[in-house]
């Protein structure tokens, strides 16, 4: 790339078209400024702008507009989804410190069985395909996490996955974070908080499927194809927690 075509790089940046031009100049957001743009010579999408549109700006030497490009909606949703996976990676990094410094405590109070079943709930939870749906232009692939704040009937929420996380989704973290938490109460019924997380699991199920199956179903008739499909990796998130009710109900047994 020669000289020229570098600084333009450098130069691009992220804004939002506030108002479209008419017989006055449009204005748009970039770099935490209003700027004022012509469509002529500056617009190179074949597509008219319009009010929120977020937009790709290229600044000249002098810090002009040269150029505004409006961002395929594809690629806005390629770039939430990202947004939202880095929110759930740094999330799975503070919950593994967290255990790590508790790490000795808890397998001798849980037993490593379970200890690293509770574990694995949580890595297939927030980092494991869970389902994916065809979009004709790509697959979207969405964990079980994703899927919990995923309305399938909100195209916009299905270009967003798990932007809608409501009461039910938290109570879910509540429900993978028990079997941590029971093996410090005395209480007799605290060993079945180790169930919790496949009674979740399979209630959320059942949730996510009349979702999708509601917005699906008669595409899928009139396609002959659902595009909408369970991953084979969900098998590890329900075996990690069937270990784990297991482990819970074989201890009340033995009791």
């Amino acid at each position: 790339m020669n000289a020229t075509g570098t600084a333009r790089a450098q130069a691009k940046t992220r804004g939002t078209v506030i108002k479209i031009p008419d017989s006055n100049p449009g204005i748009i957001f970039v770099n935490g400024e209003q700027r004022f743009f012509a469509l002529e010579n500056v617009w190179k999408s074949p597509v008219a702008p319009t009010a929120n549109m977020t937009v790709d700006v290229e600044l000249d030497a002098s810090g002009a507009i040269a150029a505004i490009t409006a961002v395929d909606s594809h690629q806005m949703a390629k770039e939430r989804m990202n947004q939202l996976s880095g929110v759930a990676q740094e999330r799975g990094k503070e919950a593994a410190k967290l255990a790590q410094q508790g790490v000795g405590a808890l397998a001798a109070r849980m037993g490593a069985v379970p200890l690293g079943s509770a574990v694995l709930v949580w890595i297939a939870w927030f980092f494991f395909p869970a389902a994916g749906v065809d979009t004709g232009g790509g697959k979207l692939s969405f964990t079980f996490w994703s899927l919990l704040g995923t309305n399938f009937k909100d195209i916009e929420s299905i270009a967003t996955p798990g932007a809608n996380h409501g009461l039910f989704s938290f109570l879910g973290l509540v429900a993978i974070a028990a079997p941590f938490v029971a093996p410090f109460l005395r209480a007799s019924w605290s060993k079945y908080l180790n169930a919790a997380p496949l009674a979740y699991i399979v209630t959320g199920l059942i949730m996510i499927f009349a979702n999708e199956h509601s917005v699906f179903s008669d595409i899928a008739k009139a396609a002959g194809t659902n595009p909408f499909s369970w991953s084979a990796m969900l098998i590890v998130l329900l075996a990690a927690s069937a270990v784990l009710a297991l482990g819970a109900f074989k201890s009340a047994a033995r009791t």
